[in-house]
């Protein structure tokens, strides 16, 4: 939160920015707001009409949807902060480009306009909303009403991002979590008399790309707050060798003035932090009432209609193809109180990661939720207890840390204001050792590859003869792995017992799970592949 202002004369033309629940299904285009901070200039920023759809990268060959829906992490399209982007570009007359994970169903951009991602520099392009770095991709993510996404060149390096605040509310929406609303109105254009001074303050968040919570803000000294010039295409260079710069002491604050009227753009901007959002002034002349309108680009926009059609729904990408859900939970929404809430759902999102992730989202607010709690069991075992994994507030989404090898349940606890409670069943979910681990022994013609929707992001081949040793827990022995299009057979080994089964191939190459008979007791486990090949993600024992 921001330190209160010292009282200032100074009249509103502002921008006041009310955040708002959600988007409700099948609404029209929705007004956010749209900042890219490229690598030497903003490339765009301001109100934008935002609604999802399919966009296509520059070097790739087909159309992609981006509307919320991608991965299943919203029943419902929206606005996305990728789409939202995408516009903004289009606006400028640039367009971008990005490399398409089928197992997130979403891109992960490597341009914006001119700018490339540099792998040299560790510089990539990374995604906060309301100043929160977002869990999910840019077309996973729903943007509500009057949300802020702010694109980032070089996001990674540990360097502040700066905010620049008036003398009264914040300069941009800011929000305490993920998801949260803005922790204080937003102000974004001012008015003074010629020669009146504005005070203004920056603060900065450390970016270290961490996601889910914003962190803390602090007041940023030696930071220039200059003029801005504005180029034909929207592009926006702060001029910090401008005789006007001003220099913010050691609370991040500063003073400035103008001797000509009309309006007025400042931003701050120091080296090794992300410059600010802009602010808007009008400096009024004797006797002159207002500037007249807004600049145009400070006034909502409306992109060029979409040019890529709306791929169908079950070719966009993966879908989940990277789910190892094991047991559905409830489906029907969750009614806690006046609150009601989408049913929460097992995902994908924490398979780099090695976690499980559990989403789910608010379709009608009412009063709020007081609480929310996740908690586990280990399916098949005697006199297992449900142990709390994660909590929140206001978030929508959480990274599970759960027994590996195992298959596990979970179940959430949502807790409304008025003290109101709901259990729900989330389902059942797989967490294999990881086909990297020590703990499994391979032997025979194998290789390991990259699948951006494995757990963990690798598989390693077992070509015909290779073998695979580890031990599990009683009960169903199982292979996790990742479906080829031709059909593969193995054979499994578990004491004297031995079965041959069959991997069946599939063309979406998504996860299967291949399991033995049920045992009583733990024990080794060897599989020999008999013909075809099969890429291992990983072991668990089913229950």
């Amino acid at each position: 939160m921001p330190r209160s202002r010292s009282a200032l004369v100074a009249v509103a033309t502002s921008i006041t920015v009310a955040l708002v629940a959600t988007v409700p299904a099948g609404a029209a285009p929705t007004t956010v707001l749209s900042r890219v901070e490229g690598r030497s200039a903003t490339l765009f920023e301001g109100p934008i009409l935002a609604d999802g759809h399919a966009i296509r990268a520059a070097s790739d060959a087909r159309g992609r949807r981006c509307d919320g829906t991608n991965n299943g992490a919203h029943p419902t399209a929206g606005p996305t902060p990728t789409a939202t982007a995408v516009d903004g570009m289009a606006i400028a007359g640039q367009d971008f480009d990005a490399k398409w994970y089928p197992g997130f169903d979403d891109y992960f951009l490597t341009r914006l306009g001119p700018d490339f991602q540099s792998e040299d520099d560790n510089a990539y392009w990374g995604i906060l909303v309301n100043g929160v770095y977002t869990s999910v991709g840019g077309c996973q993510y729903r943007l509500n009403a009057a949300d802020l996404a702010l694109w980032v060149y070089d996001a990674f390096n540990e360097r502040p991002v700066l905010r620049l605040d008036g003398p009264t509310g914040i300069g941009e929406p800011t929000a305490a979590v993920e998801g949260g609303p803005s922790t204080a109105p937003v102000r974004q254009s001012f008015t003074v008399d010629v020669g009146q001074p504005l005070a203004v303050h920056v603060v900065g968040k450390v970016s270290s790309g961490e996601v889910g919570g914003a962190g803390g803000y602090g007041d940023q000294a030696g930071v220039g707050v200059s003029p801005v010039a504005t180029a034909a295409n929207g592009f926006q260079t702060v001029l910090r060798s401008d005789p006007a710069t001003k220099i913010t002491g050691a609370d991040g604050r500063t003073t400035l003035s103008w001797s000509t009227p009309g309006w007025k753009r400042i931003k701050a901007e120091r080296a090794g932090a992300v410059r600010s959002n802009r602010l808007d002034v009008c400096v009024r002349a004797p006797g002159q009432a207002d500037c007249g309108p807004l600049p145009a680009d400070a006034r909502t926009r409306t992109p060029p209609p979409p040019s890529v059609p709306e791929p169908p729904k079950d070719s966009s990408g993966g879908g989940g193809g990277g789910s190892l859900v094991d047991g559905p939970g409830e489906s029907a929404p969750v009614a806690v109180g006046d609150v009601r809430l989408s049913a929460p759902r097992i995902t994908a999102d924490g398979n780099p990661t090695g976690l499980v992730g559990v989403r789910w989202e608010v379709l009608s607010a009412g009063s709020g939720l007081r609480s929310w709690t996740i908690e586990s069991r280990l399916r098949g075992v005697r006199g297992a207890r449900w142990t709390r994994q994660a909590s929140g507030t206001t978030q929508t989404t959480a990274l599970l840390d759960l027994p590996i090898a195992r298959t596990s349940q979970l179940r959430v606890r949502f807790v409304a204001a008025s003290g109101r409670t709901s259990l729900r069943t989330v389902g059942e979910v797989v967490v294999p050792r990881d086909d990297r681990v020590r703990q499994l022994r391979f032997g025979g013609r194998l290789s390991r590859v990259a699948d951006p929707r494995a757990w963990r992001l690798t598989v390693t081949r077992l070509s015909r003869g290779a073998t695979l040793r580890t031990r599990l827990a009683a009960g169903r022995p199982t292979l996790v792995v990742r479906a080829a299009r031709r059909a593969a057979r193995i054979e499994l080994r578990v004491g004297r017992r031995v079965q041959r089964l069959t991997v069946p191939g599939r063309r979406d190459g998504r996860t299967i799970f291949v399991s033995g008979r049920r045992r009583t007791a733990a024990g080794e486990v060897r599989v020999r592949v008999l013909s075809g090949t099969v890429a291992v993600d990983g072991v668990a024992a089913r229950p």
